[in-house]
C-alpha cells in the first residue's frame, strides 16, 4: 500500500509540474496592449497565469511543462507584438 501511495504522489508531482517562462515583448504602448497580450497568452493551451508588465515590456508566464515558450511567443506575435524568450 505504501508503494502505491508513493507512486501516486510521484505521478501527481510530475503531472502538476509547472514552468515559469520570461518573455520580452516589444510594441506594447498602453494598458489595452497589456490586455491583448495577456489574452493571447491565456488562449495558449496549458498556460495557467500570465503577468504582463507594460513599463518593462515583459511577461512572466506560469504554464505546464509541456508548453513550449515558442508557442507563447507565436501567440503574442499573432496579436501584433514582438516577442522573444528572455534568458
Amino acid at each position: 500500500m505504501k508503494k502505491v501511495l508513493l507512486s501516486l504522489a510521484a505521478l501527481v508531482a510530475v503531472a502538476g509540474a509547472d514552468q515559469l517562462v520570461k518573455l520580452k515583448i516589444e510594441g506594447m504602448m498602453c494598458p489595452a496592449c497589456v490586455k491583448n497580450v495577456k489574452g493571447s497568452l491565456g488562449d495558449v493551451k496549458g498556460v495557467k497565469d500570465a503577468d504582463v508588465y507594460l513599463k518593462d515590456g515583459r511577461a512572466e508566464v506560469k504554464a505546464d511543462d509541456s508548453v513550449k515558450p515558442e508557442a507563447m511567443c507565436d501567440a503574442i506575435k499573432q496579436a501584433g507584438y514582438g516577442c522573444k524568450v528572455a534568458k
